[in-house]
């Protein structure tokens, strides 16, 4: 063994001009600084040095499907912060998928990600028509990132069907009037996508809780209208480019999207999630949904109210906690509630909210039929039998 030593508290590494301070095992680099300073090694996480880069991704790791996990084809929100927006004559799902990237690949652990499937082809694409999954991040969340180097990465993979294909990944600001595509192909395979650019400053760009400030979009078909040049910003509505795939050519097609991340800097680091209590906590401010349906026996209690006519109740739902902006509330449908009273029950309709806050509402269920009700006497709100029955807050954009 040979040891460098030094007589001094100092010891130099001088490298003239500029070149690199290397380290070797058997002619084998292992680390090096260069002559700006920067550390690299093949065993050392740098961004550890550091500390972890915050994941302006809030759950991108695909944990929470307030609305369910199953396969929908409507547009709307799929998972809890990723929104689907299907123009086309064919038909598409999406659902939570166990299929995700090895530890060994990504160096993350996760149990989901979000899978899209065609179900129904479009061979002839309208100029208007487009298939896009789009991440709206708020106005003071983007304010961190106005005119800074960010990274996006995220891993994606294929059916064996469309494997090769080629999609697009778009960063647009919230008055749709500037865009940055940028093209990346999917393959069978797992494999982790990056880029890196400067956050533009033309345009309009907003900041405030109530706005969007930034929309990632992934795009797996776009007619002509909607597409542009890659990898350059532009100051037009653009999801994708001409090389874009037709994601509807084939019912066998299937993409998958797992591990998405937005950090500030040159670089990704490794994918991580906070706490799933913290994730959770996080989706608190966007979307709060009540399902009912998960105690273990039927009638499951709900809340109490009181008779205001005699085929009408009122109710209070208090939030969990405030939400970023007064939401829509909504229930599930006629006869999924019923009132309980002395020893009587009757079905309610579906419900409708009034006096709708940040904090929370008031809640007015009618009788399906009849007129049952004392006015003035209390009543339990239940679930009606097994029936699925919930309520939901929504704040997003």
């Amino acid at each position: 063994m040979s040891t460098i030593k030094s007589s001094s508290e100092d010891l130099t590494l001088n490298a003239d001009g500029s070149n690199e301070v290397k380290f070797q095992i058997n002619a084998v680099e292992k680390a090096s600084i260069s002559s700006a300073g920067a550390f690299t090694s093949t065993t050392i996480d740098a961004t550890k040095l550091t500390g972890e880069k915050r994941n302006f991704i809030i759950d991108g790791d695909f944990t929470q499907w307030p609305e369910g996990t199953g396969a929908t084809s409507d547009s709307g929100y799929t998972s809890a912060l990723f929104q689907s927006s299907h123009t086309t004559a064919g038909t598409i799902t999406t659902e939570r998928s166990t299929d995700v990237p090895t530890v060994a690949q990504s160096n993350h652990t996760s149990s989901y990600s979000k899978l899209s499937k065609c179900t129904g082809t479009d061979v002839s694409i309208a100029a208007g028509d487009t298939i896009s999954y789009r991440y709206y991040m708020t106005g003071s969340d983007f304010a961190h990132l106005h005119q800074q180097q960010v990274t996006l990465s995220f891993w994606h993979k294929t059916a064996a069907a469309n494997s090769g294909d080629t999609y697009a990944v778009t960063f647009m600001n919230g008055s749709f009037n500037r865009s940055y595509i940028h093209e990346y192909t999917s393959t069978s395979s797992w494999q982790q996508e990056t880029v890196t650019l400067t956050l533009d400053t033309s345009g309009t760009w907003l900041f405030t809780e109530a706005d969007v400030g930034l929309r990632i979009i992934f795009t797996y078909m776009s007619g002509t209208t909607f597409q542009g040049t890659a990898d350059a910003w532009s100051g037009n509505l653009h999801y994708a480019t001409s090389n874009t795939s037709n994601f509807m050519d084939n019912t066998s097609n299937e993409v998958y999207l797992s591990q998405v991340s937005l950090t500030l800097g040159s670089t990704a680091p490794t994918f991580s999630s906070p706490p799933i209590a913290t994730v959770k906590d996080q989706m608190d401010w966007y979307v709060q949904r009540w399902n009912f349906d998960q105690v273990t026996t039927e009638h499951g209690m709900i809340g109490a109210g009181h008779v205001y006519s005699t085929n009408t109740v009122l109710f209070t739902k208090k939030f969990d906690k405030e939400l970023r902006a007064v939401p829509a509330v909504t229930s599930s449908g006629s006869g999924t509630f019923e009132a309980y009273y002395g020893t009587s029950q009757t079905d309610f309709g579906a419900l409708t909210a009034g006096h709708v806050g940040k904090h929370g509402c008031r809640l007015t269920a009618v009788a399906v039929t009849g007129t049952p009700f004392t006015v003035g006497e209390a009543v339990d709100i239940r679930r009606d039998g097994t029936d699925v029955c919930w309520i939901m807050a929504d704040s997003r954009h």
